[in-house]
Parts: structure tokens; sequence; C-alpha cells
């Protein structure tokens, strides 16, 4: 019954972080649409030649947004991987359940789900390996 509730709290957690997820994504969309119309706004500045002190208040806090776009879209990259790790653990516990039990339980749709969202979150080489080695250094 153990591998049960182990199997139950990760697939919870899984959804959960899928759903952490698509919050970021939208709130990503938000900024990144809030950056591109500053820029318009910066650019129709500059050509009415707006005084330099007004121009310059918009272009700090269009860099404070800029840098806060880049920082959570770092951090989804981080819960992406940690989401498709946890992905590959899940993976891993269906190994502990026979045949029986899982059409038993009926947890073969749910582990062919598992497996396709895991393929298609599956990083690159390159950013798991920076993800790894910044979890190192920390």
């Amino acid at each position: 019954m153990r591998k049960h509730t182990k199997l139950l709290n990760d697939l919870n957690n899984f959804i959960e972080i899928k759903r952490i997820l698509a919050d970021n994504v939208k709130t990503l969309d938000k900024i990144s649409n809030d950056i591109d119309q500053q820029e318009k706004e910066i650019e129709k500045l500059e050509r009415l030649n707006t005084p330099t002190f007004q121009i310059k208040k918009m272009q700090d806090n269009h860099d404070i947004k800029a840098t806060s776009y880049n920082q959570l879209l770092e951090l989804h990259q981080h819960n992406l991987i940690t989401l498709w790790k946890l992905s590959k653990y899940i993976l891993k516990q269906f190994k502990h359940f026979s045949e029986d039990e899982i059409k038993e339980y009926k947890l073969n749709d749910i582990q062919e789900s598992i497996q396709e969202q895991s393929d298609n979150i599956k990083p690159k080489f390159i950013d798991l390996l920076k993800y790894d080695i910044k979890h190192i250094k920390d």
C-alpha cells in the first residue's frame, strides 16, 4: 500500500507543478506584452523629442521589467527541469507495480500520459548540465 500512496503523492505534486508552470507562462506573456508596449512608447517619445528625464524614467521601468522577465524565465526553465525529473521518478515507480496491478488500478493510461509529457518537456542536454552545475554550487 505504501507504493500506492507514494505514487499518488508524486502524481499530485506533478499536477500541482504543472498548474504553477501554466500560471508562470501566463505571467511571462503578460510581462512580455508590457515590455513590448513600453518599448513602443519609448520609441514614440523619442520621436517626439520628449525630455530626456521622462524617457530615462520609462527606460528604467522597462529595464526592471526586462530583468524580472529574464529571472522569471530562468526560474521557469528550472521548474521545467524539476518537473521532468519528477516525471522520470514517477515512471520508475511504475516498475514496482506488477502488470496485474497496473491493469487493476488502471495505471496504464496514467503511465502513458506521464511518459508523453516527460518526452515533451525533456530539456536539452546543455540546459540539464547547467541546471546540475548550478545545484552543485548551491
